[in-house]
């Protein structure tokens, strides 16, 4: 594995990751923004910001450059701790709230082009933080290996958080919900996020609840289809024919820095897609190739309510992901919200900790009856629609 990654479990040490996180380019180790000349340092310019003054690179002092970590404490699990080894990925690390009793749903992340798992440690640090269970894996040849070999880690890593929910002596065993995934990578893994919805596997649709893709990059080679292309490589939409749920984020200027991926990038991975599948496309204003890579500011707040859409059933998080972000050149989506519940339970015109004392004896009592108090409209009347109610009067 290249490099060691720099983990902060704690919450009053989260902020400092930023600062600490271990930055590998090009071979070389930084392991602070100073360290870094000016291309250097606006290439990492989500953590770190150019003082045309003193002509030095400082890290970001506050504001959108740091990540907003969640209440929850969270750890990591090794292969050499006792998870599975992957048949198709390599270097998995799985990540998990320390302190929940139930984690509802699984975001699994692959990397970009020459890098190993540990680059995509922000993201799956910044997901177990807000309750959720995270994944991190390595291409088995993070040079040679295609969209498609990625892809196929992402899947192979599912059987893994499956075998790890039943593994004995897990911290986890027996609290993870093994039916709700979602697939994630930055560049040449956004890319394969997509492409592992299109596998024709039966557990796909069954499983896999949606993908996010972060700043993707997309080659599939087909001598029939794309005969007339270089390479026999295009993007069609026969090849991006799939109804799960996919959130794409890319930067405005990223063909600028990739011409040769003209065809090929986030916007024509959201164009290629169908419309009846709900998709949504987040084109950040003059945003680079790197624009995110890391979890920080409206990026990741969007990430975050697409991950509690899918795995809380909560409907709440709809009308956000429909707000476009201030900062985006293009906003594009699908994504259409009706039938969002009711939070005044017992009808009296106000919604308070009545309604939730309401909703908690129907469930203390077992009964599922009362369609009006099913607030994530998933046909049951339990703990799920409590939190979700809970969440709301907090924010009150």
């Amino acid at each position: 594995m290249e490099g060691r990654i720099l983990f902060f479990i704690k919450n009053d040490m989260r902020k400092q990751i930023y600062i600490m996180l271990v930055i590998f380019f090009k071979g070389y180790l930084y392991a602070e923004c100073s360290d870094l000349n000016y291309s250097e340092c606006i290439q990492w310019s989500d953590y770190c910001e150019w003082n045309n003054e003193t002509g030095t690179c400082s890290e970001i002092g506050g504001g959108g450059g740091e990540t907003d970590y969640g209440p929850y404490e969270y750890s990591f699990l090794t292969e050499s701790d006792g998870i599975r080894v992957g048949y198709y990925y390599q270097d998995g690390i799985l990540f998990y709230p320390t302190e929940s009793e139930y984690i509802s749903g699984s975001v699994i992340l692959t990397p970009g082009f020459g890098g190993g798992s540990s680059t995509m440690s922000p993201w799956a640090e910044f997901y177990a933080s807000h309750g959720f269970l995270s994944m991190i894996i390595g291409p088995i040849d993070e040079i040679n290996d295609s969209h498609y070999q990625r892809a196929e880690g992402l899947l192979d890593a599912i059987e893994t958080i499956k075998q790890e929910n039943e593994r004995n002596g897990s911290p986890v065993f027996g609290l993870i919900d093994t039916n709700k995934f979602i697939v994630s990578g930055y560049s040449m893994g956004g890319g394969a996020s997509q492409i592992a919805l299109t596998f024709e596997d039966s557990s796909i649709d069954e499983f896999i609840v949606g993908a996010i893709s972060l700043n993707p990059t997309i080659l599939i080679e087909d001598c029939d289809i794309c005969a007339s292309y270089d390479y026999c490589i295009c993007l069609v939409p026969e090849f991006l024919n799939h109804m799960i749920p996919t959130f794409i984020i890319a930067g405005e200027n990223e063909i600028n820095e990739l011409p040769d991926y003209d065809g090929l990038l986030g916007q024509d991975i959201y164009e290629n897609t169908p419309e009846t599948t709900l998709k949504i496309l987040y084109e950040i204003q003059n945003g680079s190739h790197s624009s995110a890579e890391f979890p920080s500011g409206i990026v990741q707040e969007k990430a975050l309510y697409w991950v509690k859409y899918h795995f809380l059933n909560d409907l709440t998080y709809c009308d956000s992901l429909l707000v476009s972000p201030d900062n985006a050149s293009q906003f594009l989506t699908t994504l259409e919200c009706s039938n969002l519940p009711s939070f005044d339970l017992n009808g009296d015109g106000i919604i308070n900790n009545s309604d939730f004392t309401m909703l908690l004896v129907f469930v203390l009592n077992g009964d599922a009856s009362v369609n009006s108090l099913d607030i994530n409209l998933d046909s049951y009347v339990d703990i799920f629609d409590m939190l979700i109610l809970s969440d709301y009067l907090q924010d009150l």
